[in-house]
């Protein structure tokens, strides 16, 4: 018997406490991993995980999209600014043109219309590519994209990947092919700033959102090539790299003909369109600090507030009013406002402004008179600098153009402009003067009613003094009231320096404002200066001045504007100062501009007031000039200063004084002419009061009844630029006539 073989032991195993793989080999185990759960979770084994992610998921109409806000003219058509944080136009999916809507997807999901959110082949092939060490792509089809968008998520990541899909499906689910692109192309990114392809078609094309009909399918194409990737030099903006752009170009449209949505001879006949070059003033917002009309921003948003608008947004989750898609209409007149830029905006070639010294600086506001809206607008250019000029939080010694409030507040008292003052320089200690007051180089001997004058001549004529008294008689108190009756809602007291809102109390007796209130010592803003002209020229009447006509937000279901609540503008005017009192302050302001040679072209009738103030840092200078009035259609406003406020005294380039009828006054005749011509309103003849007849005549210094003595032929009167500000109560100017005789400045 054979003995037996011994049996080998077998070889022993080892096992190692890890088994260390490669860092390739490593790769390849975490791609095989994200392969299997991807194909795991499609094929229904990952319901489980995916339900958080199916449930979470913020369906279309539970987005908060940022969308721009539009700003325009009253004509609803001249866009005055862009606003928000992002450039999105919502625009209806049936408004873009079939062909044009299939090259915006054929680049990115040309499939779109196949599948069920989830494009199983485009997954393999990204993630073979990503495999294989190729360029990582994301292999999204544009239901998931869009998803990716909701969910606030674009980083490229296995992960993500997984998340993209349920929600896809859920999407698919609950809403339609054309929904989904109509959600898609109005959230997706195209670069330059827009988002949306209703923001695109402006930043690429210059075609406004609401003509996106207009969008032909080579344009459309090129938008479809972006997608891929919008910015950087190797991305596929034209204006950027033109060989890419129009690589992707011919693939979008290639893509076309593959699914017979174009024709091979269509394809070959076209043309690569022409774009824009990027305007690196577009993006998320544009017209707010580029233009002078960007000033008027802070009133909307103040009126936004009033009627309880920008409270609603922030109820409906929809936040800031610039980014609430809302399209908003404002009283600005582009016919007006072009007319007074062309005055005050120095960068404007030809303007008056342009030949100025640089220390000068202007403002003007322009008002309908018969319902408040502010027709034009100037603070200053608004370029590198936010000081709006005419704003409250820039006041100006109205000087001399404040004194049409003080004769209706004498007229409202019963004083006559037929009464008799005696308009002598006062000197302190005097026969109980209490300040020196002076005519601004007035002799009382050029007045052929010497000592005892109309208060209707010494208004034409600007003679401080009787304004002094007037105030004086009728108490400083009622004249403020006045003013704040025709619109002037804040007033600026000199010591200390401090704003009073007259809508809050008119202060009393002369511890605030003192009889100089009379002659226009105490600060103004430009705005409410022109609100106050408005309510004399519509014959006592006031209409808060305002700069929303109505605003409205688009239904993104039908793509139509809607009114918002409270969004209409309610231009509902009361009457302040009685009709009588505003009708004979406009019989006797209508004189003045034949005085100073500001009439109106085709004898269109016109009242006005001339007003300069002194330099206080510069005694015997000027530190503001004014030029205010207005026809029954137009209220307006031009006010002249030092931009280093008062360091400089404003002088023209021949270093002589400007006066209120002076530069002022060229600006605001050539405006008005303008205005009335280009807007074509028709001339009226202005009212004519009771001519003289309203009040009493005996309620001023003297009886009417005691004849004046006689006086010999006057002189020509002298230039009138009103006295400087603050503290001590200052002395009226003392000035030489102007350079040309032809014209008589600030009466």
């Amino acid at each position: 018997m054979e003995a037996a073989l011994p049996t080998a032991a077998p070889p022993p195993v080892v096992i190692p406490e890890r088994v260390k793989l490669s860092p390739r080999r490593r790769r390849w185990q975490n791609r095989l991993l994200f392969a299997f759960a991807v194909v795991v979770l499609l094929a229904g084994f990952g319901l489980l995980g995916g339900s958080y992610f199916y449930d979470s998921i913020r369906e279309p109409g539970q987005l908060s999209l940022v969308n721009s806000t539009e700003v325009f003219a009253v004509d609803g058509t001249t866009q005055l600014a862009l606003l928000g944080a992002q450039h999105r136009r919502s625009v209806p999916l049936e408004k873009i043109p079939e062909q044009a809507q299939k090259a915006l997807i054929a680049g990115e999901d040309k499939r779109f219309y196949e599948h069920d959110g989830v494009d199983l082949a485009g997954i393999a092939r990204a993630a073979w590519n990503n495999i294989t060490g190729g360029e990582t792509q994301g292999g999204s089809t544009i239901t998931q994209q869009y998803a990716r968008v909701a969910a606030g998520d674009l980083e490229i990541s296995y992960a993500r990947k997984l998340r993209e899909a349920v929600m896809a499906r859920k999407l698919e689910n609950n809403y339609t092919k054309e929904q989904i692109l109509s959600f898609y192309l109005n959230t997706v990114y195209f670069g330059r700033g827009a988002h949306g392809v209703g923001a695109a078609v402006e930043a690429y094309f210059g075609i406004p959102a609401d003509q996106i009909d207009k969008l032909t399918a080579a344009q459309a194409a090129v938008l479809g090539a972006v997608l891929k990737q919008p910015e950087g030099k190797n991305g596929f903006d034209p204006a950027v790299n033109l060989g890419n752009a129009k690589g992707r170009w011919g693939y979008v449209l290639d893509n076309m003909v593959e699914m017979k949505w174009l024709s091979p001879q269509e394809r070959s006949s076209m043309q690569y369109p022409e774009f824009k070059p990027i305007d690196a003033g577009a993006g998320g917002a544009w017209g707010h600090n580029d233009r002078a009309t960007g000033h008027i921003i802070k009133y909307i948003e103040d009126e936004l507030e009033a009627r309880g608008i920008r409270q609603a947004l922030r109820e409906q989750g929809l936040g800031d009013w610039k980014n609430a898609g809302l399209r908003i209409t404002t009283t600005i007149d582009p016919r007006a406002q072009a007319a007074l830029e062309a005055q005050l905006d120095r960068a404007k070639q030809g303007s008056p402004m342009s030949e100025q010294r640089d220390n000068i600086i202007g403002a003007g506001v322009a008002i309908d008179p018969s319902n408040g809206r502010v027709i034009a607008y100037y603070g200053g250019s608004n370029r590198g600098t936010d000081t709006d000029w005419a704003s409250d939080a820039e006041p100006h010694p109205p000087a001399s153009s404040f004194k049409p409030y003080t004769l209706a507040a004498a007229l409202q008292e019963g004083i006559s402009t037929q009464s008799l003052w005696d308009a002598t320089e006062m000197k302190k200690g005097v026969n109980g003067a209490e300040f020196d007051i002076a005519n601004a180089g007035r002799e009382i001997d050029s007045l052929p009613c010497g000592t005892r004058c109309k208060l209707e001549t010494l208004t034409v004529q600007s003679f401080n003094v009787a304004f002094f008294k007037v105030a004086k008689a009728i108490g400083s108190e009622k004249v403020v009231t006045m003013a704040h009756n025709a619109g002037v809602r804040t007033m600026w007291s000199d010591n200390p320096q401090k704003a009073y809102h007259l809508e809050e109390g008119i202060p009393g007796g002369r511890t605030v404002f003192d009889y100089h209130v009379g002659f226009g010592q105490y600060p103004i803003s430009v705005l409410d200066h022109a609100s106050g002209m408005a309510t004399l020229a519509n014959h006592g009447v006031h209409h808060e001045p305002h700069f929303v006509v109505k605003v409205e937000r688009k239904n993104r279901q039908t793509g139509q504007w809607e009114p918002m609540p409270a969004g209409d503008e309610k231009a509902e005017g009361r009457p302040t100062i009685d009709a009588k009192v505003a009708d004979e302050v406009t019989w006797v302001l209508k004189k003045i501009p034949e005085e100073q040679d500001h009439t109106l072209q085709n004898g269109r009738q016109v009242a006005s007031k001339s007003g300069t103030w002194e330099n206080g840092k510069h005694l015997g200078t000027h530190a503001h000039a004014w030029y205010v009035g207005y026809t029954e259609q137009i209220a307006s406003v031009v006010w002249v200063g030092s931009k280093d406020h008062n360091e400089t005294p404003i002088k023209d380039p021949k270093g002589r004084d400007i006066f209120g009828s002076g530069l002022p006054g060229t600006m605001w005749e050539a405006f008005m002419n303008q205005a009335h011509a280009d807007m074509q309103l028709e001339v009226r003849k202005m009212t004519d009061g009771m001519a003289g007849k309203l009040g009493d005549p005996n309620k001023g210094e003297f009886k009417i009844s005691s004849p004046p003595p006689s006086r010999a032929t006057p002189s020509s009167p002298k230039p009138d630029p009103t006295p400087n500000s603050p503290t001590p109560r200052p002395k009226p100017t003392i000035t030489t006539p102007p350079p040309n005789p032809s014209r008589t400045p600030d009466r």
